[in-house]
């Protein structure tokens, strides 16, 4: 029998085509107390990369949850909120206003 990995890698490849024709691409990572842990990238520019990203990372889960008894979810590593400052978002900048404090 295939270990949880191996299944996973296994849906991976046969989602592949269809992750490639909507502009995504995933890589396994590997598998952590029944959950796989993955990059997920858009080939593709487009103004909600964040939004599409949660939504491609959600709809791989629900598929991989659905074909491989055993998996407990999926983690994207490199989406919020795992990634420490966001994803593809610069880092924050300083507003000028100290906190608590109010205009005058």
């Amino acid at each position: 029998m295939a270990d949880l990995k191996d299944l996973v890698a296994a849906q991976l490849a046969e989602m592949r085509p269809y992750l490639d024709r909507s502009g995504a691409r995933v890589e396994l990572l590997g598998i952590e107390d029944g959950i796989a842990q993955v990059h997920l990238w858009l080939t593709r520019p487009g103004p909600n990369r964040l939004v599409f990203s949660l939504q491609t990372k959600s709809g791989i889960e629900r598929a991989l949850r659905d074909a491989v008894p055993g998996l407990r979810g999926v983690e994207a590593l490199n989406l919020p909120p795992h990634a420490l400052l966001g994803w593809d978002q610069p880092a924050p900048r300083p507003t000028g206003l100290a906190a608590g404090a109010s205009k005058p």
